[in-house]
């Protein structure tokens, strides 16, 4: 069985289906990219799959067992080894850098010489040393985004979950950090689901590129494959 299987999973918000029979695998270490306009359902999959919510029907599995099927949540999020990083950051203001990471590592019982440890390591990965006792509001958008990187590695997920991570970002720094997360994604391999709607940077980011439309998926392939397939969806545009 692969490392992420989603078997004809459906989610409703009320009667609107947000995703329909949705169903995809993921082998360990990919980076896969889900790849659409805003609305439909790319981030709801991402939800689904770290267990903040139910699928109406159809079933998640993760790691070989059975997560979620049929409206119920049987892994629940913290046992998933799922890391996030949302468009919002959710970074705690009132905690410093090294505050934030510790928080993280604290709830789950890590001894502090682990912590430390851990602490001293993620800073040094995304580049952030200097930045330890600075607080949130005092950090640009880029260093805020590897804050917040860091914080969703430190406790070694299997699994990282990012939605539209880079979106307020102008295209330099977004450019520089899609090349940290592959780098750092290249080092401690874990296994990348990553929501975007540009597809620039889903080209650059993704070993494969889910392409959704409406809650189903339209294509799966690779960048050339994508590419391929909006050549022929404006082909059929322009003869419409």
């Amino acid at each position: 069985m692969a490392f992420i299987e989603l078997k004809n999973v459906s989610k409703r918000y009320g009667k609107r289906l947000a995703v329909v029979d949705f169903t995809l695998h993921i082998d360990e270490g990919e980076r896969v990219v889900l790849l659409g306009p805003s609305g439909c359902g790319k981030t709801t999959v991402l939800r689904l799959m770290a267990g903040l919510m139910a699928p109406y029907s159809g079933s998640i599995y993760l790691y070989g067992e059975l997560a979620s099927t049929d409206g119920k949540v049987l892994m629940q999020p913290e046992s998933r080894h799922i890391g996030m990083v949302f468009q919002d950051l959710a970074l705690w203001p009132h905690l410093t850098v090294k505050g934030n990471l510790e928080f993280v590592l604290k709830a789950k019982g890590v001894p502090r010489s682990e912590r430390e440890r851990r602490i001293s390591e993620m800073l040094s990965l995304v580049s952030m040393e200097e930045f330890a006792y600075v607080k949130p509001t005092r950090l640009s958008g880029g260093q805020q985004q590897r804050v917040a990187l860091a914080r969703a590695l430190i406790s070694h997920p299997r699994i990282l979950l990012m939605d539209e991570p880079l979106s307020n970002l102008d295209f330099e720094l977004n450019l520089r950090l899609r090349r940290q997360i592959i780098r750092l994604q290249n080092r401690i391999g874990f296994t990348l689901i990553y929501v975007t709607h540009d597809r620039e940077e889903a080209y650059d980011i993704g070993t494969r590129i889910v392409i959704m439309r409406n809650g189903r998926i339209a294509m799966v392939g690779s960048a050339d494959d994508a590419e391929a397939y909006f050549s022929r969806l404006y082909s059929e545009i322009d003869d419409a």
